[in-house]
């Protein structure tokens, strides 16, 4: 695959995993809206909010964003040591960092890869008053949100080992910032 053809990957995955966030996020907000409604007007709340607001809703709208803030260049970090350093020392640490954090993020999709065939095994499911909620299906989310950030990181370390810099597969809005403060253009 070749370098744009890989952005574009990185892109379209982004886009998808976002895409399926925000409408987890939105019905989250209407399926809980509603509960609350039916609660004070007929007293009556739906039985399973619990159950899918917290096997489904939190699970995308916690998971599956997390490659959108390594993509955008989001992510929480402390240099204070790192900044100190030399250009070659500080990306060759940089690199090393990515590559142990793809590796660890491997091992994330691997287990809860195998944890969400075993729950589809089973056809795992809860109980909530009366209602029976089928949760397997929530257990992929984990996977594709960690297997997606793997490939994302496992990807910036072949790109800072062979050219040196792993620019391309930023956001085009992030684009401009990873430069600015690599010293980059």
């Amino acid at each position: 695959m070749t370098m744009q053809g890989t952005a574009v990957l990185v892109r379209v995955l982004d886009r998808i995993l976002i895409v399926i966030a925000t409408i987890g996020l939105v019905a989250m907000m209407l399926h809980i809206s509603l509960d609350i409604l039916l609660s004070l007007i007929v007293n009556a709340p739906l039985a399973t909010t619990s159950a899918i607001v917290t096997n489904y809703y939190m699970i995308a709208v916690a998971f599956l964003p997390i490659l959108a803030a390594e993509y955008r260049g989001s992510h929480i970090g402390v240099s204070l040591a790192t900044d100190r350093l030399p250009p070659r020392p500080r990306h060759l640490l940089e690199t090393v960092v990515l590559a142990i954090t793809a590796a660890v993020y491997g091992m994330l999709t691997a287990q809860s890869w195998q944890q969400a065939v075993e729950k589809l095994a089973i056809s795992a499911y809860t109980i909530e008053q009366t209602s029976k909620i089928y949760v397997w299906p929530s257990f992929y989310m984990l996977p594709a949100a960690f297997g997606a950030m793997t490939l994302l990181l496992a990807l910036k370390v072949v790109l800072r080992i062979t050219t040196g810099s792993d620019h391309a597969l930023h956001a085009p809005e992030s684009a401009g910032i990873a430069a600015a403060e690599t010293g980059h253009d």
